[in-house]
């Protein structure tokens, strides 16, 4: 082979995996909706609604490479007052998730890059994921973690639909 036709073999290669990791990342942006959140324990394989069969979240996807997740259990009392006793804070916080910062995609792997969380021992993390972007539906799911809901071990599938 030629060497300028090897040049320009891997320069097209080259630019086809740049092209395909920003489709990639490109398909994710926007603010999306929970639709469902199941987690399976690792270890008993026992399945579970986190935060019950409806939870309330939006993620955010910018085109900069910034993103927010909120995650809320429907069911959350508002404290009885404008400052939320001891036991209230505690409940607040046990139902609830939010974090954001940067991220990166390559692949079907997304990566949050936490600076700010509702957990403090996430910040400053990078926390792996895996996506599938199929018509207005994004599926996010971890490796094996440790649940903030259940504090066990599991693999969590978060559905999301595109707000438009």
């Amino acid at each position: 082979m030629k060497p300028i036709i090897r040049v320009g073999l891997v320069a097209l290669i080259m630019a086809s995996a740049v092209w395909s990791k920003s489709q990639a990342a490109e398909s994710v942006v926007g603010s999306w909706r929970l639709v469902s959140w199941i987690e399976v324990e690792t270890e008993s394989k026992a399945a579970h609604a986190a935060f019950g069969d409806s939870p309330m979240g939006v993620i955010t996807y910018t085109s900069d490479g910034r993103m927010s997740l909120i995650i809320a259990d429907p069911k959350r009392k508002p404290a009885t007052g404008p400052k939320a006793n001891e036991t209230e804070a505690a409940d607040l916080y046990r139902t609830m998730v939010a974090y954001s910062g940067a991220y990166s995609v390559d692949g079907n792997k997304v990566t949050h890059n936490i600076e700010v969380s509702w957990n403090q021992t996430w910040n400053g993390t990078s926390q792996q994921r895996f996506i599938e972007v199929k018509d207005s539906q994004l599926t996010i799911k971890t490796p094996p973690i440790i649940s903030p809901v259940s504090g066990k071990e599991s693999v969590h599938t978060l559905v999301w639909e595109k707000i438009k």
